[in-house]
């Protein structure tokens, strides 16, 4: 056998110990029965090599799983855990509002919007404005400004609908009593004349600051 193959195989065949390996590990695994044969003068012959068939093994039975009475829907608890986590977040009162907010604006606020945050978004607008025009640091007269800024637009609200955006118009109305304020704390310009020469060498003086309108 082992010649045939490596004439077939022009010499690239198997060892003689590899196939004699292969043989044994056949065996030991029940693939192969060897059977020795004899010749007619009783001397021995070459090996007969038979391969075993494998029993027919049947399948095993199929086991009755213990199934629960209830079953579990899936899809209605992704559902309701969804929901749990959509839930907008409870909104806290007033009594929530940052220690930064003075409790004065806070007393006022409360009674037409109850929301911590809210509260101090108004609060904030009045910072902003405070910022801009460089009069953050006065807190006595930026409170005062901004109570008085809140009454200026619950009045507004009270008696018209036409304010869209609320704190937007608290904002407009903040910055421009801060920019009175801001212009009328100016220094006074001083008024100086100023010189021109005429071409008929007369000398005029033009104060642009007296002139009566």
């Amino acid at each position: 056998m082992l010649k045939a193959i490596n004439e077939e195989y022009q010499g690239n065949g198997i060892s003689r110990s590899t196939f004699k390996r292969m043989i044994l590990k056949a065996k030991e695994m029940g693939i192969l029965t060897t059977h020795e044969t004899e010749r007619k003068n009783g001397s021995q012959s070459s090996n007969l090599y038979s391969f075993n068939r494998f029993p027919h093994s049947e399948p095993p039975k199929a086991k009755k799983l213990n199934h629960p009475k209830e079953t579990i829907n899936l899809l209605k608890t992704n559902n309701q855990e969804n929901t749990k986590r959509n839930e907008a977040p409870m909104e806290l009162d007033h009594s929530f509002v940052s220690d930064k907010v003075p409790q004065t604006f806070v007393q006022l606020v409360k009674y037409f919007f109850t929301d911590a945050k809210t509260i101090e978004e108004y609060w904030h607008m009045v910072q902003i404005a405070a910022f801009r025009f460089e009069y953050d640091q006065n807190t006595e007269d930026i409170l005062s400004i901004a109570i008085n800024s809140f009454k200026q637009l619950i009045r507004k609200l009270k008696s018209t609908k036409t304010v869209g955006k609320p704190i937007a118009f608290f904002y407009g109305i903040l910055t421009n009593k801060l920019k009175e304020l801001y212009l009328d704390q100016l220094p006074e310009i001083e008024s100086k004349p100023m010189r021109y020469v005429l071409e008929t060498g007369e000398v005029m003086y033009y104060d642009w600051l007296s002139i009566e309108s």
